[in-house]
């Protein structure tokens, strides 16, 4: 079935102050929901997307949303715009933004434009959306922010593994959550997985990886590992401390 362009007319004119990447997108919730209450998110910039298909059936908890497959109220900066409280659902498979206009217009499901999402919030996570990148090829897409602290940015990406299942003359998916890492300093971004890939980015460095690199916490909590592995090695820096170019 072909994909069909939903492209609603702006029927407000919105006065809005240019809103950074560094900006959380909690901010002045209050403010934003009374701004959506009174003029209707269908009257906004956000209610402007593509119609969501969904062409994999799942019957079980393995599925490919961000923590769960109902819609969560979160938040979005959307064409510059910053929204609050409005019900999204990150689909991992695709990566993308999915938000939910309600069962009073034709397509209840619409895609967000990806090239206009800068960060959003869902589920006590917010995400921030790389477009370009410096570094480390194939950095794209939606990563999340686990940790800012001095010059270092740590950031997740939650991907999928998909597999078809047949049970009787059933047909079904299945989704296993499969997650990367990579590391941002000074506007330059690499993937991290194993200690060698953090000597190669900070090779003066490696006896201070070497004492606090613990494989076996990294295998009970890849997150918080990480997390407070990079949190030590941000707080051992001093102004000299850059990564070597690869």
């Amino acid at each position: 079935m072909k994909t069909k362009t939903i492209v609603y007319a702006l029927l407000l004119t919105i006065v809005s102050a240019k809103i950074t990447i560094a900006q959380s997108v909690h901010k002045e919730p209050k403010y934003y929901n009374w701004f959506d209450d009174h003029v209707k998110r269908f009257n906004t910039g956000l209610f402007n997307g593509v119609e969501y298909i969904e062409l994999y059936r799942t019957i079980n908890e393995k599925h490919k949303f961000f923590k769960s497959s109902e819609f969560q109220l979160g938040s979005v900066v959307y064409d510059g715009q910053f929204y609050d409280q409005v019900p999204l659902k990150y689909d991992l498979d695709a990566d993308q933004l999915l938000l939910n206009v309600g069962y009073n217009y034709p397509y209840p499901t619409i895609i967000l434009f990806k090239s206009k999402i800068d960060r959003f919030g869902i589920g006590g996570s917010d995400f921030i959306h790389i477009k370009e990148a410096s570094g480390d090829t194939n950095i794209q897409g939606f990563y999340e922010v686990l940790m800012q602290k001095n010059s270092l940015t740590l950031l997740k990406k939650n991907g999928t593994k998909r597999f078809k299942r047949i049970r009787g003359t059933t047909v079904y998916y299945e989704f296993i959550h499969e997650n990367n890492y990579v590391i941002g300093y000074n506007d330059t971004f690499y993937k991290i997985d194993r200690k060698q890939d953090v000597v190669r980015i900070w090779p003066d460095m490696k006896e201070f990886i070497n004492e606090n690199y613990n494989q076996a916490s990294k295998k009970n909590n890849e997150d918080v590992f990480w997390k407070n592995f990079f949190s030590k090695l941000s707080d051992s820096f001093n102004i000299n401390n850059r990564p070597q170019d690869l």
